[in-house]
C-alpha cells in the first residue's frame, strides 16, 4: 500500500474544511493557484490521490493552512535505534552494564509474572558473575 495516501487524505480533507470555512469557491481558489478547478474537486473528493506534494501545499496555504511536519522519517528511527545500540555497548564496555546471552535462549514469556521470574533470574546470574574472581593469567 502505498504510505503516501493517509497524509494525501488528511491534507485533502484539511483542504476542504478550510476551503468551505473561508468561503472560497474551488473556482476562485484554482484561478488563484494556476490549476484547474477539476483538480482540486478530485483531490478533495479523494478521487485523485496523485496530487504533488508541492501543490497539495500551495492549495493548502492560499486557504490559510499551515503545515507541520509532526514526525520524522523512518531513516530517523533507524538512527535513534543505531545510536541506542552504540550507547549500550560502550556501557558494556566500560563495565556500567552487563549483558548476559546465550544461543539457547528461550523465548521471553508472555505473563507479567514470567517476564517479572525471568529478569529476577537474569539478575541473580548477573550478580553471580560480577562478584565471580577474576582469573589473573591470561
Amino acid at each position: 500500500m502505498d504510505e503516501t495516501l493517509p497524509l494525501l487524505a488528511a491534507l485533502s480533507s484539511a483542504l476542504r474544511e478550510a476551503r468551505r470555512a473561508r468561503r472560497v469557491s474551488i473556482a476562485a481558489l484554482s484561478l488563484e493557484a494556476g490549476v484547474s478547478p477539476r483538480l482540486i474537486s478530485e483531490f478533495e473528493q479523494g478521487k485523485r490521490p496523485h496530487v504533488s506534494l508541492a501543490t497539495a501545499l500551495r492549495l493548502l496555504h492560499l486557504t490559510g493552512v499551515s503545515v507541520q511536519v509532526a514526525g520524522g522519517p523512518a531513516d530517523l528511527d533507524a538512527d535513534r535505534a543505531r545510536a541506542e545500540r552504540a550507547a549500550r555497548r560502550r556501557r558494556t564496555w566500560a563495565g556500567s552494564q552487563s549483558t548476559v546471552a546465550t544461543q539457547e535462549d528461550p523465548a521471553a514469556p508472555a505473563s507479567t509474572a514470567g517476564r517479572l521470574a525471568a529478569v529476577a533470574r537474569a539478575s541473580v546470574l548477573a550478580v553471580s558473575l560480577r562478584k565471580a574472581p577474576r582469573s589473573t593469567k591470561r
